[in-house]
């Protein structure tokens, strides 16, 4: 199986760590990395009943971040000569992401290994990689 098509998965716990990862490995597979950034809603949501604030400025603010984010994976992509594709998605992480592998036809999916990450590595149906 070639893997050519990779989607790198973020959320708001993760930080711009594993992207230089993520693109050498997209350089040197002569891959396409879609980057897809995903707002949790419930997270957004006990976020802000901690913090004290409006969930819709720290959604704002997640939003504002995710972008951020996408935006790093697409410089460092450029500077490398691999093809990105940015998404910014609110929803299930899990859901979001079998959606965007049949949608797109991804062969791997890129993200960082973490404790809420295991049920990506469990209900994928392609190869999972952990950054």
């Amino acid at each position: 199986m070639e893997l050519k098509r990779f989607l790198l998965v973020l959320t708001s716990t993760d930080d711009q760590s594993i992207l230089p990862a993520a693109v050498e490995l997209c350089k040197a597979a002569g891959g396409k990395l879609f980057a897809m950034f995903v707002i949790e809603p419930d997270q957004v949501s006990r976020s802000a009943v901690l913090a004290g604030q409006d969930v819709n400025v720290l959604r704002d603010a997640t939003e504002e971040e995710g972008w951020k984010l996408l935006y790093l994976v697409e410089d460092d992509a450029v500077e490398n000569g691999v093809w990105t594709s940015l998404h910014l998605m609110e929803g299930d992480p899990l859901k979001l992401t079998m959606r965007h592998v049949e949608t797109y036809q991804i062969d791997a999916l890129l993200i960082k290994k973490k404790d809420e990450s295991m049920g990506m590595f469990v209900s994928s149906s392609v190869p999972v990689i952990g950054l």
